[in-house]
């Protein structure tokens, strides 16, 4: 993300967070699919997996703020 944001700040190119954020996006949803979240087989993959899910939106959050996009808590 960092390597990102530093090419779209100094490029002044904002469709590469675009791209970026999209391309997240995407990959957490396939992820999410596929692997149960607060039915993991362990606390230990639980948590790990709750982590992922908080950064990931944390990233989504920070890169669409970045672009002047507002976003929402809950939906």
């Amino acid at each position: 993300f960092e390597e990102t944001l530093t090419v779209v700040a100094r490029e002044g190119t904002p469709h590469v967070m675009c791209s970026y954020l999209y391309d997240l996006a995407g990959l957490f949803s396939g992820f999410y699919e596929h692997c149960p979240i607060l039915s993991a087989e362990s606390e230990e993959t639980r948590n790990s997996r709750l982590k992922l899910a908080l950064l990931t939106a944390k990233t989504l959050k920070l890169g669409l703020d970045t672009l002047g996009i507002e976003t929402v808590e809950r939906m």
